[in-house]
């Protein structure tokens, strides 16, 4: 349903864009273009809903601001004191005709670094506005720090910071814009990641934008390194700082693709590097600034971008010796992985007990709309009694449709899913629950080419409840709890804060009412811990699969309905959350310290409460670069 605040949220986003268009017949003909496509596919509501989301989540987040970011001269200068470790920070500044005044503001934002240790590299790329050398020229003989060159000629954003790059003398690179501004510890906050971190070869910060006024607003509070989400969207844009030596060994930022040349940057480190060295530093220490022409204002103002952005995509899968199609969607880049050659058999484990009408809806859908083969049903029977059920698994074992194992023990989710698993002819396992249904036919296509992926515990799918909201996107280790599923109840086009609702993404945790993982993977860690009946038992897999090495991956492209509460399982009924309250207490004693700091969840996010909102104080802490991860 659209209701008054989501019409106002989205008037106010089809301002923005009015107002950077500035009667461009292009780029009103894009937005009047968009706006019919949303309507036709239905998914306006989703897109009216995320904006109005936002705009609740962080109305607050100039105050938030004041209370909780440290400015005062005294403080950060006892922070930059007690560093054991003082690195110097070259930053790397390209420019070409900004406005005056905010090429000001750049500079002076460089200037009132807390931390001392820097210099600035400036490479004027022919500017053809007079103000703008000059404006350089004053502030290099302001300031020891800051050097500048001219280039004779435009070469692009990417040829100006390598010329940046070759005259720099730090330890580490750090990438500004021209119109954009730094906080004043945003390279103190960096020198104290860096001693926490010293084998950090590349990190990134949280930010925030600058509108047309000069407010903060729109703060992006990022996760720690997500492989998956990196691959689609450029989830560490700004601020970064690299090591000199490896950015050198790299040659740089790549040419040809301006645009897209910080994300090929930050892709081609993560392969020469891995990801165990990179870091997050979650503060807000980047303020980017929306202008007409500005993809922070909309990415449809550079149409070269989006064919930049797959050039940079599709290099990276070479590079890397994968084969997967780069698709557009109306939510950003897919990689459209396929499954392995051959596919391998995948044994659909599903636990059952009665409640024949609801199994046969399940098994029909898979039967009638699954588009991947191999595969086998394998049903774990807990001893059903009604005449309905049983009469469909006799058939259904009789007609060679599913494997029937009989469980004939007192309801245990977690032990029914184990015999499953032990009893699997498949090397790729997909859990199921009895109340689920099909709804995209490549939806085990799309689980099983990202579960068979090096280092993927398990892939989970995009759940919708039958009125056709959101039912599960991922689990949120520690909100509310033990866990909770962020987004409920939002409608189809709902993207969420910084888009990531509809986004191949990384969550620390997932039911597995629909959930593929490698069967050796599975075993090698135990399976689900039996003492675990109902309550915890999947994501308890999770920390387990987490702890052996393996990330866990949500993706939008495999849909299905989720009939929750027909069926028993992870939270499904709150008398049984309520009756196995035990169990959550010993799966909290357990793993309390992830339960604290869900990597894929901003520390300056709520526990408590909505999701993605704002934390009264974060859990980052007074001061410092925080909890780096």
């Amino acid at each position: 349903m659209i209701t008054g605040g989501h019409l106002r949220a989205g008037l106010a986003v089809l301002r923005r864009h009015l107002r950077y268009a500035r009667g461009n017949p292009r780029k009103l003909w894009w937005i009047a273009r968009r706006a019919l496509s949303l309507a036709r596919t239905g998914a306006l509501p989703g897109v009216l809903e995320r904006h109005a989301v936002e705009r609740d989540l962080y109305a607050d987040y100039g105050q938030w601001c004041r209370r909780h970011e440290t400015t005062d001269a005294a403080v950060l200068a006892a922070r930059a004191a007690a560093l054991p470790r003082r690195p110097r920070f070259s930053v790397l500044l390209p420019v070409y005709d900004p406005p005056a005044a905010l090429l000001e503001a750049t500079l002076a934002s460089v200037r009132a670094q807390a931390y001392a240790e820097w210099e600035l590299v400036i490479v004027d790329d022919a500017s053809t506005d007079a103000r703008v050398p000059a404006c350089l020229a004053a502030a290099a003989a302001a300031d020891a720090r800051i050097r500048v060159a001219c280039r004779a000629a435009n070469g692009g954003i990417a040829r100006a910071t390598n010329d940046a790059l070759a005259a720099a003398t730090g330890e580490y690179c750090a990438f500004l814009d021209h119109d954009d501004t730094l906080a004043p510890d945003a390279l103190l906050a960096m020198a104290e990641a860096v001693n926490a971190r010293p084998d950090a070869a590349l990190l990134f910060c949280d930010e925030d934008k600058l509108d047309p006024q000069g407010a903060r607003t729109r703060p992006w509070f990022k996760p720690a390194w997500d492989a998956e989400w990196i691959r689609t969207t450029n989830c560490v844009l700004h601020f970064v700082v690299v090591r000199t030596d490896l950015l050198r060994s790299l040659a740089g930022l790549a040419e040809g693709v301006d645009g897209a040349q910080d994300w090929d940057l930050v892709l081609r480190v993560e392969e020469a590097v891995g990801r165990a060295r990179i870091a997050h530093v979650p503060r807000v220490l980047y303020h980017w600034r929306e202008l007409p022409g500005s993809t922070a204002a909309a990415a449809f103002e550079k149409p070269a971008l989006a064919a930049a952005q797959r050039r940079v995509l599709e290099a990276s899968l070479a590079r890397r010796g994968e084969t997967a199609a780069v698709l557009p969607t109306p939510d950003g880049w897919r990689i459209a992985w396929a499954p392995p050659s051959p596919p391998p058999l995948v044994s659909i484990v599903i636990p059952t007990r009665d409640r024949g009408a609801l199994l046969r809806a399940c098994v029909a859908s898979i039967r009638a709309k699954t588009a991947y083969a191999p595969y086998e049903l394998v049903l774990v029977d807990n001893g059903s009694v009604e005449s309905d059920a049983r009469e469909y698994l006799a058939a259904l074992a009789r007609d060679g449709a599913a494997r029937v194992l009989q469980y004939a023990q007192p309801f245990n989710y977690a032990a029914q899913c184990n015999l499953g698993v032990r009893e699997a002819a498949g090397s790729m396992i997909a859990l199921v629950n009895n109340d689920i249904e099909v709804v995209t036919g490549d939806w085990l296509t799309e689980l099983v080419a990202l579960a068979a992926r090096p280092g993927v515990g398990l892939a989970g799918a995009t759940l919708w409840y039958p009125d056709g909201t959101l039912q599960h996107a991922g689990v949120i280790l520690g909100l509310n709890g033990v866990g909770d599923r962020p987004w409920l109840g939002t409608r189809p086009g709902f993207a969420g804060p910084y888009g990531r609702a509809r986004a191949v993404r990384e969550v620390g945790a997932m039911i597995t009412a629909c959930a593929v993982v490698a069967r050796d993977r599975y075993l090698d860690v135990g399976g689900m811990d039996e003492s675990l009946a109902v309550s915890c038992n999947d994501l308890d897999l999770c920390l387990k699969l987490a702890r052996a090495g393996y990330r866990h991956v949500i993706t939008p492209y495999a849909e299905l309905t989720h009939h929750e509460s027909a069926s028993r399982g992870y939270l499904d009924d709150p008398a049984n959350v309520r009756g196995n309250a035990d169990e959550e207490a010993r799966f909290a004693a357990r793993w309390a310290q992830e339960l604290a700091d869900d990597p894929l969840y901003n520390p300056n996010l709520a526990l408590a409460g909505t999701a993605y909102a704002l934390a009264w104080p974060p859990r980052t802490g007074t001061g410092g670069a925080g909890a780096v991860r």
